[in-house]
């Protein structure tokens, strides 16, 4: 390859360097609260949590949760053995169905498994679709803000718990909003009953 050609090539490849850094920074910075998390556990205290309480059943028949007094519940984001990367496991099922009791309360203990990307755990009145938005932190109906919980790294796993009370019977929403997982499909519905 000629010099005048070389140059050229190089330039190109220097130009878009400079835009792809450059828009991640102004992306990156404008999304709220990100990468903040209570703590961090290792894969042994991932692996060590207790997925059978009492008063939940799990149908993995129809990827249903019925929870029927108030519990914690594990829920991963982002998990390996799933089809897509924008998707929760929660008790060994992608994305259940979750149909509580009116007036429990349910500690949902959110890890984010995924290994390159950042996540939260909002729960919303608002249903799908999603679509894809710069921010969807500001969207109606969210009943709840969550820090992105930053990408596993080491062997280690960002958490957060979240508290809520289903005093009111109705359908609800869990969804990660950062920009564009939702609208891939990482969401799922809790029914109150």
């Amino acid at each position: 390859m000629n010099k005048p050609k070389l140059f050229g090539l190089i330039s190109v490849v220097g130009l878009v360097l400079v835009v792809i850094i450059s828009a991640s920074y102004i992306w990156g910075s404008s999304w709220p609260n990100k990468g903040q998390a209570t703590g961090f556990m290792t894969g042994t205290a991932l692996s060590s949590l207790n997925a059978s309480s009492p008063g939940v059943y799990v149908s993995y028949a129809n990827s249903t949760i019925y929870i029927n007094s108030s519990v914690s519940l594990p829920v991963m984001m982002g998990p390996m053995n799933a089809p897509s990367m924008y998707s929760f496991e929660i008790l060994g099922m992608i994305n259940p169905t979750i149909v509580a009791k009116q007036g429990i309360t349910v500690e949902f203990t959110v890890i984010n498994v995924d290994t390159d990307s950042y996540h939260n755990f909002v729960l919303s009145h608002s249903g799908p679709p999603y679509y894809y938005m710069g921010s969807m932190m500001q969207s109606p109906g969210l009943m709840n803000n969550m820090n992105f919980l930053p990408p596993a790294h080491s062997g280690n796993y960002a958490y957060t718990n979240l508290s809520y009370s289903f005093s009111e019977p109705g359908t609800y929403w869990y969804l990660c909003t950062y920009p564009g997982h939702a609208a891939n499909g990482m969401y799922g519905k809790i029914v109150v009953v």
